[in-house]
């Protein structure tokens, strides 16, 4: 059991990452850009990455969940994994594409 417990808590970790590293790189291009935006559109960007950062850190907290809970326990911590990394995925794609514009 350990084994899965072990591997699904790495997947998360690297998916966690990987989003992280895409993140930074979009961050990045995005605040060069609102230099020349308006009060408004900067406005939103802070918004939109106040929520995003609320997500990655519940994302964060569940991942160490399941890396110190028990054989029996990480089970019923799993879903709640899944449900916030397609949370925070979903709030990342939404962001990208909306300030790709």
């Amino acid at each position: 059991m350990t084994t899965k417990k072990d591997e699904f808590v790495e997947q998360m970790k690297k998916q966690y990452d990987e989003l992280n590293y895409r993140w930074s790189r979009e961050r990045d291009k995005y605040e060069a850009g609102l230099q020349h935006t308006s009060a408004d559109a900067r406005k939103e960007f802070e918004a939109k990455r106040e929520a995003y950062r609320k997500l990655r850190s519940e994302l964060k907290e569940k991942i160490v969940d399941l890396d110190v809970a028990s054989d029996n326990a990480w089970e019923e911590l799993k879903d709640g994994a899944e449900k916030s990394w397609k949370s925070l995925s979903q709030a990342f794609d939404k962001a990208a594409s909306h300030f790709k514009k």
